[in-house]
């Protein structure tokens, strides 16, 4: 007695249909999986190579999913912000390393003409800094609108009692005729006084965040274990969540 496959034509057909279905979904699957994965990593390398990072720093990391039609995750930093500038912006530097960008405040205080060319700003002996280091957003606005630098006219308004204060408050100290940062007078004693923002060179950055070496490699280690997981749960016999 001959057993041959003859007869099985239509099922070998369905299994091909169903295969061709499975595949792509597996996929799918796991760059999803291996990209939110490593979304993850690189959230955790941000925390051990910045002092104190801000939840904003942290979360500069995002996904873009793939599917079916666009069957190719992106792992990357936000380019995009209402509020400040985005991270794909300042962290450029400390990604590739190289010159610091200007920022929005350096920006301003050099068209209002305080800020000299080629300089830049970094917190000065006197400066409060927050809880993550940094110079707190209301601190900037404070100095801003004291130096008449403020880019938003109600907060410039020579009205306000608030901006009257600031203009006493902050002003530019020189050493002759060359300027070495902002000042803050803190009581009525002409020594009262205490740096909050030195000018100085433009700032320059070694490579500290090494986004690409890091994706690389896990992609690397990670992705072909992803689609073995996802081709087993797709047939059902295991594996993990979609993403």
């Amino acid at each position: 007695m001959k057993v041959s496959a003859k007869g099985l034509e239509l099922q070998a057909k369905r299994y091909e249909r169903l295969h061709q279905k499975i595949i792509p979904a597996a996929t799918i699957d796991s760059l999803n999986w291996t990209a939110y994965d490593l979304r993850d990593q690189l959230k955790e390398e941000i925390e051990k190579v910045f002092d104190r990072p801000t939840r904003f720093t942290t979360n500069s990391v995002e996904v873009l999913k793939a599917t079916l039609n666009r069957p190719a995750a992106t792992v990357r930093l936000k380019d995009y912000s209402s509020k400040a500038a985005p991270a794909a912006v300042w962290l450029a530097p400390q990604v590739y390393g190289g010159d610091r960008r200007e920022k929005r405040s350096e920006k301003l205080l050099r068209d209002r003409g305080i800020l000299p060319a080629g300089m830049y700003v970094a917190p000065g002996s006197g400066m409060k800094l927050d809880s993550m280091g940094n110079v707190g957003r209301g601190q900037m606005q404070k100095i801003l609108s004291g130096l008449g630098a403020q880019s938003d006219v109600y907060q410039r308004s020579t009205n306000s009692k608030r901006s009257i204060g600031n203009r006493r408050r902050f002003f530019v100290m020189t050493k002759g005729k060359t300027p070495l940062g902002i000042a803050e007078r803190f009581g009525k004693q002409r020594e009262q006084v205490r740096m909050v923002l030195a000018f100085i060179r433009k700032p320059s950055y070694s490579q500290r965040f090494d986004f690409y070496g890091i994706a690389d490699q896990y992609i690397d280690e990670h992705l072909p274990i992803n689609f073995d997981k996802a081709l087993a749960r797709r047939l059902g016999v295991g594996g993990r969540a979609a993403a």
